[in-house]
Formats: structure tokens, C-alpha cells, sequence
């Protein structure tokens, strides 16, 4: 009896051990995870006391063309859901992909659906195919593309069209040209390119991410705005 009695003591000291261990496991689980919360709403605070009438861009620019490429400047109305008409400043450029492969989705047809299709919140302020650049949306205004707060409220967004009847490598040059730009017109920090992903973990712009191309990307804005100094 005396050895059965050891044997089930050592097993509730090994159950109870075990029992501990994992308590203090979610009890740390539960410090951490409430540290990253408090650490994330502080530097919601930290961003948000950044925004304020003396702390926007006060203009924006409507370029008629970039390095030759058109650039048609086709502004939302004031009434339509897109724009929210809130001025911000102007802190980094995001890059998204438009996911669109269909024929003919290209930089008019975005702008076509922004003003007349949209029925959600959703837009952003340029489109850019082989050929051409849409401008939607004033520069220094926000919009929700980034599905971040951040990137909303400081990031210009910028969708580049992968249609099957384009060109991407046209796309992809015409886009650093066009960050470069606002990089140079705007003054901003040349790490101010992002990407939705970034903000959101999306898989966006998907083409620059699954072929290791943001670095090229980035790359080639920097030798623009060398060689435009």
C-alpha cells in the first residue's frame, strides 16, 4: 500500500507541478498581450496628437504629366463616399497593387469605378498603368486604403493595375516615377515608401512581394530623385 500511496503522490505532485507551470505560462501570456495592447493605443495617442490644424500639408499637388507620362486629374466630388475631405499631413507614400487582372482594368477604369461604382469608403489617390496615371483624390487629404489608421492618415496611396492586357514592367517604372516625384515635391524622407502590407499583413502589392521586387522598386525611385537633384 505504502508504494501504490508514493506512486499517486508523485503523480499529483507531477500533475499539480504541471498544473502550475501552465498557469504562470497564460499569466505571462496575458502581461504580454496586454502590453502590446498598451504599447499599440499609445501609439494610436502618440500619432493622433500629431494631427492638428498646424500640423497638415496645405496643399496638393495636380501634376499634368511625370516624365512624360499623362497624369488626368479626375477628382471625386465632394458628396461621393470616398472622400472624406480631411486635410493631413503628407508622411509616406504606400504601394498597393489593384489584384484586377480582367482586360481593360486599367487606370481609367478604376477611375471610372471610384466615381460612379464605389459604394464604400474605400479609394486612394492615384492609379498608374502602362500608359497613364489617374489622380483621384487631393494629395493632402486622407483616404482609407491602408486598413491601418496610420496609413490612412499619412500615406498617399497609390494602385498600380495588373491587367492582362498591360504591360506591368511599364507599370512598375511609371509608379517609381511617379513616387519620386511626390518624394521631391512633397520633401519627404526617401523611407517613406511602404506598402500596404506594412499596415495590414495583406498580401499587397502582391506582385512586388512574391518576386522580391520592393527593394528594386525602392531602388529605382532613388536613382530618379539622384538623377533630379
Amino acid at each position: 500500500m505504502k508504494n501504490i500511496n508514493i506512486i499517486i503522490d508523485k503523480k499529483m505532485i507531477m500533475i499539480g507541478t504541471l498544473l502550475s507551470i501552465g498557469v504562470i505560462m497564460l499569466v505571462l501570456f496575458l502581461i504580454v498581450a496586454f502590453s502590446k495592447t498598451k504599447v499599440e493605443i499609445k501609439n494610436e495617442i502618440d500619432e493622433e496628437s500629431m494631427i492638428s490644424e498646424d500640423d497638415v500639408t496645405d496643399y496638393s499637388l495636380f501634376p499634368n504629366e511625370v516624365n512624360g507620362i499623362p497624369i488626368y486629374t479626375e477628382i471625386l466630388d465632394d458628396e461621393n463616399i470616398a472622400r472624406t475631405k480631411i486635410k493631413r499631413k503628407i508622411k509616406y507614400i504606400v504601394i498597393h497593387e489593384t489584384d484586377n487582372t480582367r482586360e481593360g482594368a486599367d487606370a481609367k477604369n478604376h477611375s471610372e469605378f471610384l466615381k460612379y461604382s464605389n459604394t464604400i469608403s474605400t479609394a486612394w489617390h492615384y492609379t498608374v498603368d502602362s500608359e497613364k496615371i489617374y489622380h483621384h483624390i487631393p494629395d493632402n487629404e486622407v483616404a482609407y486604403h491602408a486598413a491601418s489608421r496610420v496609413g490612412n492618415w499619412f500615406g498617399i496611396g497609390i494602385e498600380l493595375c495588373v491587367n492582362k492586357d498591360s504591360d506591368f514592367e511599364k507599370t512598375f517604372n511609371n509608379a517609381t516615377l511617379l513616387v519620386a516625384y511626390l518624394i521631391k515635391e512633397y520633401n519627404l524622407d526617401t523611407d517613406c515608401i511602404r506598402t500596404h502590407h506594412d499596415y495590414s499583413g495583406k498580401d499587397c502589392p502582391h506582385i512586388i512581394l512574391n518576386n522580391n521586387r520592393l527593394d528594386e522598386f525602392k531602388n529605382k525611385v532613388y536613382e530618379k530623385l539622384e538623377i533630379n537633384k
